[in-house]
């Protein structure tokens, strides 16, 4: 009241809430992993900054194997796995997730020259086919993957087109002979 203060009032709110729901939206329940929808938003963001980038498109070979002699719990616990161990192989800032079903992309920022991507390629395929084992159900199974890489450089940066070829570079990667990758560039 006049140049004195008679009332203090305090907001507060808990945000931890907040970032429980935000963090639900983000991720895919099964493996932790990002979702689809935070991922094109990443995207669309590294495409906005036109910095060069990669994609992988990677799909698991001889999957639906495993939920039909296994059941569909057991393939969730290889998916859960694959997708840790794909983690491990990529750095903090290279953005992975399970893109539905047993399909993995991540986005690839930085040195991007054939001898690199075939560096990053290897270290999957290494961890990959090293020998799967889970307990009794599964021994000494490789996980086979197939893997479309798109290059994104000079004016292509247009995530939706770069998702559709690097899918289809994934495709031709399995018409090859499967647990083998295309690599192009646009």
């Amino acid at each position: 009241e006049g140049d004195t203060l008679t009332k203090i009032m305090i907001v507060s709110q808990d945000m931890g809430q907040q970032h429980e729901l935000e963090n639900l939206a983000n991720t895919d329940a099964l493996t932790g992993l990002f979702n689809k929808r935070y991922f094109e938003k990443m995207m669309e963001i590294r495409d906005e900054k036109k910095k060069p980038y990669a994609l992988f498109y990677m799909d698991l070979d001889f999957f639906k194997p495993v939920n039909d002699t296994y059941g569909h719990p057991a393939g969730d616990v290889v998916l859960r796995d694959i997708a840790a161990a794909i983690q491990s192989c990529i750095r903090s800032s290279d953005i992975l997730v399970r893109y539905g079903g047993d399909e993995f992309v991540f986005g690839y920022e930085g040195d991007i020259s054939k001898e690199e991507l075939d560096r990053k390629v290897k270290k999957v395929y290494d961890i990959l086919n090293k020998g799967y084992t889970r307990g009794d159900l599964l021994k000494n199974m490789s996980v086979p993957c197939s893997i479309g890489i798109v290059t994104a450089i000079g004016g292509s940066f247009d995530y939706a087109k770069l998702l559709k070829e690097a899918d289809n570079a994934m495709y031709d990667a399995k018409i090859n002979g499967k647990n083998t990758y295309v690599i192009r560039e646009l």
